[in-house]
């Protein structure tokens, strides 16, 4: 091939059942500090995809990405790419992703105290909500037919974060984005909402889950990513990453023979993960 037909050729299309795939992304904030160095990951059509990390791993920064929202926080795009059923959305706006399809419930919630149920509904299909989509999004989560007319300032923090999911379904996203949905949440609260974003997923979803439970989002999950320092250190099957020693280790908190470590224990453990060897 010569020289100018490589320059004319057209990249390999991405994989029929590819929904959404990042290659090499770069972003940096206020042209200083670089937040992900690029990172490549790909979100097969009608799975659920974790991407684990702890605090200040990038994990906010790559949904702001891919999300559109960026520019709200001084970021950009510097390298890289991103594309969505094909199409090439490296630096679409929120609105455009929207309106393609995406959907993302950001991490603390973010709905309206003051509006009731309802009008938080509305907000998420745009202000015209569609009483079909209202009756599905009741059917999913009882709890908020219940508490249509209450304020949203006034549910718990388990029924908020299912407004939060339910106003996001109101857009019919073919792509569900969350951010931390467990945060702050108990145990059997945890295990509901796990439930529900399951449940949401087999209704024919593609899930995007940001967490810092790593044991949540495994069960959730079929594949999952591993962000630390803005780079992607481990990918695999769910099944493989909960085998993985330095999962079991460092994520999950159980030692090698499946006993849970204290904190201590994880605080002053000194052995490298060895994906930094």
């Amino acid at each position: 091939m010569t020289e100018s037909q490589v320059e004319d050729a057209e990249p390999p299309a991405a994989s029929a059942d590819t929904l959404l795939e990042t290659v090499g992304l770069e972003v940096a904030y206020q042209d200083v500090i670089q937040a992900l160095h690029g990172v490549s990951i790909s979100v097969p059509r009608g799975s659920v995809v974790t991407v684990l990390g702890p605090n200040g791993a990038g994990k906010t920064t790559l949904l702001r990405a891919l999300t559109g929202l960026l520019d709200f926080h001084k970021g950009e795009v510097v390298g890289g790419s991103i594309t969505l059923d094909g199409a090439d959305v490296t630096r679409a706006s929120s609105s455009y992703l929207v309106e393609a399809g995406v959907a993302q419930v950001l991490e603390g919630r973010r709905i309206f105290p003051t509006l009731t149920v309802e009008e938080n509904l509305a907000v998420g299909a745009l202000g015209r909500p569609d009483p079909d989509d209202v009756a599905r999004v009741m059917e999913l989560f009882p709890v908020l037919d219940e508490r249509r007319r209450s304020r949203a300032g006034y549910l718990s923090g388990g029924e908020q974060q299912m407004l939060a999911i339910g106003r996001a379904l109101m857009s019919n996203p073919f792509l569900l984005v969350l951010d931390e949905p467990s945060l702050g949440l108990a145990p059997k609260l945890v295990d509901q909402i796990s439930e529900l974003i399951t449940e949401i997923n087999r209704s024919g979803t593609t899930i995007l889950l940001v967490e810092q439970n790593a044991a949540t989002a495994l069960d959730i999950a079929d594949h999952g990513y591993i962000l630390e320092n803005g780079q992607i250190v481990l990918e695999g099957a769910s099944d493989e990453l909960k085998q993985n020693t330095d999962i079991i280790e460092f994520y999950l908190g159980l030692t090698q023979t499946g006993e849970r470590k204290s904190y201590a224990d994880v605080k002053h453990y000194r052995r490298r993960k060895r994906w930094l060897s």
